[in-house]
């Protein structure tokens, strides 16, 4: 049920996203206040992660799924009313606080129902429901727009968002998925815990601010080298359904506890390297079949990296933990997509230097932490 919902709600999500400039353009929305909303979904999202992942160990998984899911409807239909600017902001706010009480609380209810030995495949399930909403939200989004008119997508993504909402309600039972603790127990200060963690948290850091690069840059890096519009969105599909597909064989493998950190490492080292191919190539095509190799590596990393992190943690403090390590995903995102947006200035291949370059630095840095741990061990 819970990959259904997913696949519900980020098919919704899909729907409005390519879509959303452009809705913001036809209101008559200024290149700033278009940015503006894009910077506060973000924030509201980093924000909204660190806070509520908690709210998850003390009211429950479902509750708070229900809350995001019920959240993401109403600020979606919102948008179709015809009301001052700054609204849209207040609006996109409430998007970015929808998809942080969703997204942590959806992570540790995987890691509260699949046992570890499980958990690598689940964590592929749950990562290819996502990824399969967004390749299919788009296409939905663009025949909508075309026929109803822009607004038509974000009546239909509330509707998703909806329906999402009471597919949980009557998937998951009361009850089931977090249990509600006690609010005032915190992360213990425990060094052999924050050992285990940040490694982790860095890891997401730089793998998810690779994806905020790619969010600004992609398009026009593709139009650099040739790209017509088709080909555009074509490179979308060409980079998702390659992802969809091994997630599945990325989660088996991550199954095992002994394999996580090997495939952690090979998928990021493989991630960067993909990255340097794209600053030499010249070819569109080339870079297509490369962001296909990429994806791979991407299937290698996620499961391992959310099995690996929820094998970490005891039960009481996944929503915690899970809001946290999302949020530090959110961040790198943020920071990337911010310094892409000023480095393409100098040149458009510039901020694939600094993605290769952030990468390296993070996998390097949880390459160096096991090879401590392996020495600690001697």
């Amino acid at each position: 049920m819970l990959c259904i919902a997913t696949l519900i709600i980020q098919t919704g999500y899909g729907t409005i996203l390519p879509l959303l400039p452009l809705y913001a353009e036809h209101r008559g929305f200024s290149l700033p206040w278009i940015g503006a909303m894009a910077a506060l979904y973000a924030l509201a999202s980093f924000a909204g992660q660190w806070v509520l992942g908690k709210r998850s160990d003390v009211i429950g998984r479902r509750l708070l799924l229900i809350i995001g899911a019920g959240i993401t409807a109403v600020a979606t239909a919102l948008f179709v009313l015809r009301v001052p600017a700054p609204l849209y902001l207040g609006f996109r706010v409430l998007q970015g606080l929808g998809a942080a009480a969703f997204l942590p609380a959806a992570n540790a209810l995987v890691g509260d129902l699949v046992p570890d030995a499980q958990r690598g495949s689940a964590y592929g399930y749950l990562s290819s429901a996502s990824m399969a909403g967004f390749a299919l939200g788009p296409l939905v989004g663009g025949v909508l727009s075309s026929v109803w008119g822009l607004s038509a997508p974000f009546v239909f993504g509330s509707v998703l968002a909806g329906i999402a909402m009471f597919g949980v309600m009557r998937g998951l039972p009361q009850g089931e998925g977090g249990l509600g603790y006690d609010i005032d127990r915190e992360v213990p200060k425990s060094p052999s815990l924050s050992r285990a963690l940040w490694p982790l948290f860095i890891v997401n850091f730089g793998w998810t601010g690779l994806i905020g690069m790619y969010d600004t840059v992609w398009s026009l890096y593709m139009k650099f080298l040739g790209a017509s519009n088709v080909v555009i969105g074509l490179s979308f599909t060409f980079f998702a359904v390659p992802l969809l597909l091994t997630n599945f064989l990325g989660g088996r493998l991550a199954n095992a506890r002994s394999r996580r950190k090997a495939l952690i490492l090979g998928g990021s080292l493989l991630n960067v390297a993909t990255v340097f191919l794209y600053i030499a190539s010249r070819s569109v095509w080339l870079s297509i079949v490369v962001s296909m190799v990429e994806a791979i590596s991407m299937s290698f990393i996620g499961p391992a990296l959310q099995a690996q992190l929820m094998h970490a943690i005891p039960r009481h403090l996944r929503g915690t933990i899970q809001g946290r390590f999302q949020a530090m995903g959110t961040l790198g995102a943020l920071v990337m997509s911010i310094t892409s947006g000023i480095l393409m200035i100098h040149s458009i291949r510039t901020p694939f230097w600094a993605g290769a370059g952030l990468m390296a630095g993070t996998t390097l840095a949880f390459a160096l932490t096991g090879l401590r741990d392996s020495v600690a061990r001697l």
